[in-house]
């Protein structure tokens, strides 16, 4: 399962990592928070510095739904915001341990959730770090729940190729067969 991961560990986060490996505690990851930060952009450099943003941006707190390892290094956290929950724009997704502290975070693109049938988001939070799974106390393989959309994606790109190369080859031969008709 290819995935690409854009989210960074705070430095109060890598400092909790540290600090429960020391201690032999999990990092109790409990929640996710929705903010919505103006004029953020999503293709900025996370900042390692960063904290929660002003209650007055978060649009919604939700606790931690699933989470698994994609392996001994790589774990994931994630959420569902069903259809009934809503209407927000968000940009920004943190990782909250149970203590209030922002562990990781990252920037998106603005997301519209909007309460409604069919109208649902599923949020992953995926970190990369020596020996999450032991330190994190996740047994679950994260494919158990997460759902690989890439051969899907792949069958519409090939169908939208094939469509296109017969709509191609249609308007050549249309084409031929008009100049062919044409007497000059």
């Amino acid at each position: 399962m290819s995935q690409i991961i854009t989210g960074i560990i705070t430095n109060a986060g890598k400092a909790h990592i540290a600090t429960s490996a020391l201690n032999n505690h999990g990092l109790n990851i409990v929640e996710m928070v929705f903010a919505n930060i103006p004029n953020l952009n999503e293709h900025a450099t996370r900042n390692p510095n960063e904290t929660l943003p002003p209650s007055l941006q978060i649009v919604h707190r939700r606790n931690i739904d699933v989470e698994g390892k994609v392996d001994d290094n790589t774990v994931a956290w994630a959420v569902i915001l069903e259809q009934d929950i809503g209407d927000f724009d968000y940009n920004w997704i943190g990782l909250v341990t149970d203590t209030g502290l922002l562990l990781a975070v990252d920037y998106l693109p603005m997301q519209r959730k909007r309460k409604g049938v069919n109208n649902v988001h599923n949020r992953s939070f995926v970190l990369k770090f020596a020996a999450a799974a032991a330190l994190a106390r996740i047994t679950i393989p994260a494919q158990s729940w997460m759902f690989d959309y890439s051969p899907q994606i792949d069958e519409i790109n090939k169908t939208q190729v094939s469509l296109a190369v017969s709509q191609i080859n249609s308007m050549t031969r249309f084409v031929k067969q008009f100049y062919k008709d044409i007497k000059l």
